[in-house]
């Protein structure tokens, strides 16, 4: 029995609908996979945040805008935090600072 136009169009807007949804799961995983190596390794390396400081080697400081700054006492170059850092930062080397010269009275 040969089928109908009707059930023919049905046929083919049921298999566009599933040919939609499997063209957007794929093109959702190949993005995911893209983005998943994305930076790359050298970009995440140089993030300037994972780097470890020591005193001996970095001077910190707060400017008139209460920022911290971290300066590389070898190259002079520095990197500025936002205020509340400072702040914090600050606050609690004061407090330190102030414990001492109470312990020593």
């Amino acid at each position: 029995m040969p089928a109908s136009k009707e059930q023919i169009i049905m046929a083919v807007k049921k298999a566009w609908s599933y040919a939609v949804i499997v063209g957007a799961l794929l093109i959702g995983f190949s993005i995911g996979r893209y983005t998943q190596n994305y930076p790359p390794e050298k970009a995440k390396s140089e993030n300037p945040y994972m780097a470890m400081h020591s005193v001996t080697n970095v001077s910190i400081a707060v400017n008139e805008s209460n920022e911290l700054l971290l300066i590389d006492r070898t190259t002079g170059k520095y990197e500025m935090y936002s205020d509340s850092i400072g702040m914090s930062i600050f606050k609690m080397y004061s407090n330190r600072i102030y414990q001492t010269a109470k312990g020593n009275e």
